[in-house]
């Protein structure tokens, strides 16, 4: 039996059909950082939002009735602007899932406490970050990268901190498989600083794997992401005695003045905008 008889079988068709996949996989993992990582980013972003879309219309049906009955939050969606690529401010978009609530002292109450029953489910089930879709399709964000850090928190890095900048921020992060409760501000960096020089496909589909993992467990992100997540990057500085509260205070008017500069000149786009197309009506 000649190549060609071969390949006319169920078996050589199969072979050809796995040779090709394993090429095209090759192909793809030789050129993720430069190409395909932002392929991917662009077609799963667009098929998920696709997907899911029912499901989200469904979910904002139900939150806003639920918000309707219980005035849990003045808005269903909540924005916030986080440091980007090469420390450009990007703007994220979730669903909102905590209520404003305030301790005597002024301080806002721990995450957990303020967290509404419907909150809770949007979180648990993921449609909580259906809208950060958006985000990684339009190119702000990416399915797998170093975790979103406020512009704050961006303002007191380090040179060597910065190098987590290189990529953009993801939905899913490398702390996925290497954090842990023990992990510390330090250690995020080092591990951030890594993924940025050396982007892997296999290595982004175990991060994503690992993710869906601690989502059907429901693993606490405390747990995974240890002090990072119980607090800033100035609050660890300030707490640790590496900076005074003076420069805590700089750091986080610097941030404040970016976030002030970055809205004032998207609010003139959006109203720069509205002229052209109220001109062209």
């Amino acid at each position: 039996m000649d190549f060609s008889e071969f390949l006319a079988t169920g078996w050589g068709l199969a072979v050809f059909i796995i040779v090709d996949i394993a090429v095209l996989v090759l192909i793809m993992a030789l050129n993720y950082k430069w190409l395909f990582k932002r392929v991917l980013d662009i077609l799963f972003s667009f098929v998920f939002l696709a997907v899911f879309f029912v499901f989200f219309l469904i979910a904002l049906l139900a939150d806003a009735i639920y918000n309707k009955a219980t005035n849990a939050y003045a808005s269903l969606f909540v924005s916030e602007y986080y440091c980007g690529k090469k420390g450009k401010p990007v703007k994220v978009t979730v669903f909102a899932t905590e209520r404003i609530r305030h301790d005597e002292a002024g301080a806002l109450l721990p995450l957990r406490e303020r967290r509404t029953a419907m909150g809770k489910f949007l979180s648990a089930c993921g449609m909580k970050y259906y809208p950060c879709l958006a985000a990684v399709f339009a190119g702000r964000m990416s399915f797998v990268g170093p975790r979103p850090m406020s512009l704050a928190d961006a303002a007191a890095l380090s040179d060597e901190g910065r190098r987590r900048f290189a990529v953009r921020p993801g939905l899913v992060s490398s702390l996925e498989r290497y954090g842990g409760e023990g992990l510390t501000y330090p250690d995020m960096f080092e591990e951030d600083a890594l993924y940025a020089e050396h982007p892997n496909l296999f290595r982004d589909i175990s991060f994503f794997v690992a993710k869906i993992a601690h989502r059907l467990r429901g693993d606490d992100p405390e747990k995974l992401y240890g002090e990072c997540a119980q607090k800033g990057y100035i609050d660890w500085l300030s707490g640790s005695g590496e900076i005074s509260e003076e420069d805590a205070a700089e750091y986080r008017k610097e941030g404040q003045d970016r976030l002030e500069g970055y809205r004032r000149r998207d609010d003139e786009r959006k109203e720069f905008e509205r002229r052209m197309f109220n001109n062209y009506k």
